[in-house]
């Protein structure tokens, strides 16, 4: 086993976007503890402590040598709530050998077209005025979000207004990593959906993020409306599960 010391050795060691999006940890500007990233033959997994709410072991690789590497890294990470989080066909045979529980599974999404055309959509970037109205209408229209305005790993915002200013529909660029960025906290109040905003915002946020990396995202497997808008937009999606030791 080799331990890898940099962002820039787990980029060189595997090209898995998931596995490049943990190893933001290793960065200077993270905002949680350094984490620590592994390599075994094909296999690299990466702990990533609080990324995107959960300590985080993310991981890639031939099966044989996963099992292996695992074996040997997971006595090594710290805490008792780590999620390794990995593509679902290969949770679930790792998860058979070495007696985990597959908690979830849905969908990793990244952008494999052109970035969408952005009509002129009245989204723009929204402002640390505007926070408290962003934290309030993510409490009421998606509060499950992993993405709130006071999260560390939250870099900046976009959003459509109503009438009075206030925002209404928003969106979250979120927990970049070394040539990578993630879209998070996707929300539009109640009062103002069935007409596309939510598109037109993720529609922005995509093509302003794809200038100057890749872009990804996680939904839930069973948010129909949510993949549909995504597909639309060029994103690919693969199935992934979370599992714990």
């Amino acid at each position: 086993m080799e331990e890898l010391r940099s962002a820039a050795e787990v980029a060189a060691a595997s090209r898995d976007l998931m596995v490049r999006w943990a190893a933001q940890a290793w960065e200077p500007g993270s905002p949680h503890e350094r984490g620590s990233a592994w390599r075994r033959r094909s296999a690299v997994a990466v702990f990533a402590p609080r990324l995107n709410r959960a300590d985080r072991l993310v991981h890639t690789g031939e099966e044989d040598d996963v099992v292996a590497l695992l074996t040997e890294v997971v006595p090594l990470v710290p805490g008792q709530k780590v999620r390794l989080l990995t593509r679902a066909p290969l949770a679930a045979r790792v998860a058979e050998r070495l007696g985990h529980e597959v908690l979830a599974t849905f969908g990793w999404l990244h952008l494999d077209a052109e970035p969408p055309q952005q009509p002129d959509s009245g989204v723009e970037w929204l402002t640390d005025a505007d926070r408290p109205v962003i934290d309030a209408l993510l409490r009421e229209a998606n509060p499950g979000s992993y993405l709130f305005p006071d999260d560390p790993g939250a870099v900046r915002w976009a959003g459509i207004r109503d009438e009075s200013g206030a925002p209404v529909s928003v969106a979250g660029d979120s927990w970049p990593a070394p040539g990578l960025r993630y879209i998070s906290g996707v929300a539009t109040h109640p009062d103002h959906r069935g007409r596309g905003l939510s598109t037109r915002v993720c529609t922005f946020l995509t093509a302003e993020l794809a200038a100057l990396d890749d872009v990804a995202l996680i939904a839930d497997a069973d948010n129909e409306p949510a993949l549909r808008m995504y597909h639309h937009l060029g994103y690919r999606y693969t199935t992934i599960s979370a599992s714990r030791c």
